[in-house]
């Protein structure tokens, strides 16, 4: 580009300038390239006489193990981490089915006394028919008994919180299969035993206790009150 001296030959030559510049960079980075690349290829050469290339590719080894360590450091934090949280879940979903538990063992025991109750109720009903022609203040009291059907109604919002989180919370595998048997097994029979029981209840006690007997509630009584029963309708029951 011809540069001329007039008022607009100034940006030309300007130009021409910045275009000499320019390419006096590019010619200058070439040149650094190509000594940095020789730089590098001396050494290499330098490391290949001494034969200290193991002693490189060592160093680079090593480096990189470094990197690596870290990373699973990293990862092992984070493992950690993750297994706290779930050590806490654990625990806390363990305390839940431990309270649950234990209001459901106080519930069975105190329907199994019940159920004694009833069971010793019947005997005694059955000896007082067979030996007795007139009915007693303390046969009232025992039919009385006959009239409590226990109900039980398992606390599982342990339970439920596992299920949500998923079983595998649990890290002990005999507790886990233990739990899970529990509620899904055990309970469900169990209830299929109460209805069944109810049902022969509301079958065959209730029928006889509503015919031949009247009810008088005291809820200052233990059973809430006495069933009583005419001398009629005690021979009639007998019979």
């Amino acid at each position: 580009m011809n540069c001329n001296r007039n008022c607009y030959g100034q940006f030309r030559t300007l130009d021409c300038n910045w275009g000499s510049i320019g390419s006096w960079d590019w010619k200058q980075n070439g040149q650094k390239e190509k000594r940095m690349i020789k730089f590098f290829r001396n050494i290499r050469k330098k490391l290949a006489a001494e034969n200290k290339v193991a002693s490189y590719l060592r160093y680079a080894i090593g480096e990189i193990v470094l990197v690596v360590v870290g990373i699973l450091i990293a990862l092992q934090i984070n493992n950690w981490n993750e297994q706290r949280k779930t050590n806490e879940l654990e625990i806390k979903i363990l305390k839940e089915l431990h309270s649950n538990l234990t209001l459901d063992l106080k519930e069975i025991n105190s329907d199994v006394e019940y159920m004694n109750d009833i069971n010793a109720a019947c005997k005694n009903i059955k000896y007082y028919l067979e030996k007795y022609d007139n009915p007693a203040d303390s046969l009232f009291k025992t039919f009385s008994i006959l009239r409590v059907t226990p109900h039980f109604d398992p606390n599982k919002s342990g339970y439920g919180l596992l299920q949500s989180k998923g079983v595998e919370v649990i890290s002990n595998d005999s507790l886990r299969n233990a739990i899970s048997l529990l509620y899904e097994r055990s309970y469900p029979y169990y209830k299929r035993y109460e209805e069944e029981r109810l049902r022969f209840h509301a079958l065959h006690s209730e029928p006889i206790l509503l015919k031949y007997f009247s009810m008088h509630f005291d809820l200052d009584a233990f059973y809430y009150g006495d069933f009583e029963i005419s001398h009629e309708d005690f021979q009639k029951l007998k019979k």
